[in-house]
């Protein structure tokens, strides 16, 4: 998901940004014993393990551990290679797996009907160092077009993607007694007033490999929070968890199937651009990117009438294109065909891969399981709305609307 809002660092605006959700209703999914909150378990040191694709029988305790094994992997956008790399374990053997020049990454499922392009972009939210100083700190700017993030990064832990290996860091700004007057009554902060503290000196920085270039995204706790998933990249990894699982349970589509993982979409969908100028060409596409939960005491029903717990939305408009009205009422007839539930979302400050599917001539629909505090190291999910989105597409990929 891009964001075009344009928001002064700090502002009122900018600190709600983040709002985008209130408790949701379990009514319309199906009850499963919670999974347990321990992270998933690893294949190797600092490394996610592959999630076993057998639980089959509690789907959304599967959806959860695949969701966690994608939301701790690092994917900053311009480095999203760790994510892609894992997929594509994943995604061997299920079909033609291919990688274009800019990073996209394509699974091929043949078929006999139209081509059908469902897409999801890798990467997240990330900061990039613009030098070191002298005494070690890192001057740092977000990576992407993003600034109204700005207030969940101050006092963040960060990963830091230093070329010896993960380094932590943590976003700091001068605090408490260390405050000149001046700076007491200052009223919003710029990224010029933040800094990174890596606790090493400058040499020590160049050794371990940070640099000018060097990204570094959120590295908070991933909690389960009641019946919700927190932590971050939820944004977009939702996206890519519901195409692993997806690649999952298609055997026989009733469509000539190409899954993608698009890169850099937070800076400007470059990934989703590129599409026609790597030879493919497709009639459909899908869209699958997380959408906004108008569920919190601060954002009116009336703007987001959009609820965890309630299912996939799927999108009629955002900020640069209007979704395709027959693919939305194909995909409501499948849904209610498989008792699953959906949702419908007209968005205004919100941008998706979408517009350039569209932009290349395909038919194009946005579907979107919602979070609450989109962009920041909190992002809260519902599973059960993720794997509702997994079990929509696969049955309107094999079975169609009636």
């Amino acid at each position: 998901m891009t964001d075009f809002r344009e928001r002064e660092p700090g502002s009122p605006d900018a600190l709600r940004a983040g709002a985008e959700g209130r408790s949701g209703a379990d009514a319309a999914h199906r009850p499963g014993p919670r999974p347990s909150p321990r992270p998933a378990p690893s294949d190797a040191p600092g490394k996610p393990a592959a999630t076993d694709p057998t639980n089959a029988g509690d789907p959304a305790a599967a959806m959860e551990e695949l969701l966690r094994t994608l939301s701790l992997l690092p994917g900053p956008t311009g480095q999203e290679d760790e994510v892609l790399a894992w997929v594509r374990r994943e995604w061997e053997g299920r079909g033609e797996v291919t990688q274009s020049p800019v990073g996209n990454l394509y699974l091929h499922i043949p078929g006999p009907g139209p081509r059908v392009l469902l897409a999801a972009h890798a990467d997240e939210l990330s900061l990039i160092v613009r030098s070191v100083t002298a005494d070690g700190f890192l001057r740092v700017l977000p990576g992407e077009r993003d600034t109204f993030a700005f207030p969940y990064f101050l006092g963040a832990p960060l990963k830091v993607l230093a070329d010896s290996g993960p380094l932590p860091g943590v976003v700091a700004t001068t605090t408490g007694h260390a405050l000149t007057p001046e700076q007491r009554e200052r009223t919003k902060l710029g990224w010029d007033d933040l800094f990174v503290d890596v606790g090493l000196t400058a040499e020590e920085c160049a050794e371990r490999g940070i640099r000018v270039g060097t990204r570094m995204v959120w590295d908070p706790q991933l909690r389960r929070v009641g019946r919700l998933l927190v932590g971050k990249a939820m944004d977009n990894r939702l996206g890519c968890a519901v195409l692993v699982d997806l690649a999952r349970r298609l055997s026989k589509p009733r469509f000539d199937v190409t899954l993608a993982l698009t890169v850099q979409e937070e800076i400007g969908m470059v990934g989703a651009s590129s599409l026609a100028r790597d030879g493919r060409s497709f009639d459909v596409g899908f869209v699958i990117d997380n959408g906004l939960a108008g569920d919190i005491p601060t954002v009116s029903e009336a703007h987001v009438p959009v609820k965890l717990g309630a299912g996939p939305a799927l999108v009629h408009r955002d900020s640069s294109v209007h979704y395709s009205r027959r693919l939305i009422a194909e995909l409501r007839a499948t849904a209610a065909r498989h008792a699953i539930p959906v949702q419908d979302l007209v968005l205004f400050h919100y941008s998706s891969d979408g517009a350039h599917l569209a932009r290349q001539g395909m038919e194009t629909l946005l579907i979107a399981p919602p979070i609450r505090y989109s962009h920041s190291p909190f992002e809260a999910v519902d599973v059960r709305d993720v794997e509702a989105t997994a079990r929509l597409l696969e049955a309107y990929l094999s079975a169609g609307p009636a």
